[in-house]
């Protein structure tokens, strides 16, 4: 009977004696496109367009189910400073192969998701229709892909 106290013991103390580290990820320009409306404006008229993120360095941290993921320029752009913006996913969705959350706002619904094999960062973005009669408020949808390396 104390051999069987002193192993349940030693467990305990061994599992809550390694807390989870968290990682951090720096990841390359990313690669992607996105739906863009052609010239007649009209739904049938669209095309996907390479976007330009030269500029677009991301950065990933996960610890536990928190998944943290910085977007935008990093790059101060000629008359602009850099852009960047932190979103933070304190209940993140984790499997064994990936972690991903999604965040929405009144215009524009996204999906990160990183992907622990491959180290890879994927984001896909859906603007909603906006009210505005400018075509750049138009819906669309991007999608955008990255290698990480851990830091």
């Amino acid at each position: 009977m104390w051999r069987s106290i002193g192993c349940l013991l030693l467990l305990l103390a061994t599992t809550s004696a390694a807390p989870a580290a968290s990682s951090r990820f720096t990841c390359d320009t990313p690669r992607g496109k996105r739906v863009e409306l052609g010239a007649s404006g009209k739904g049938s008229d669209i095309k996907w367009i390479e976007d330009d993120l030269e500029t677009v360095r991301p950065a990933v941290v996960i610890d536990g189910e928190t998944f943290s993921v910085t977007w935008g320029t990093s790059v101060a752009a000629e008359g602009k400073g850099a852009k960047l913006t932190t979103y933070v996913f304190a209940a993140a969705h984790r499997t064994a192969a990936s972690i991903f959350a999604t965040r929405v706002d009144e215009s524009t619904a996204e999906i990160f998701r990183f992907y622990f094999g491959s180290k890879s960062l994927y984001k896909l973005t859906s603007r909603l229709d906006g009210t505005s009669p400018d075509a750049k408020d138009a819906p669309f949808v991007a999608t955008y892909l990255t290698t990480c390396r851990e830091q």
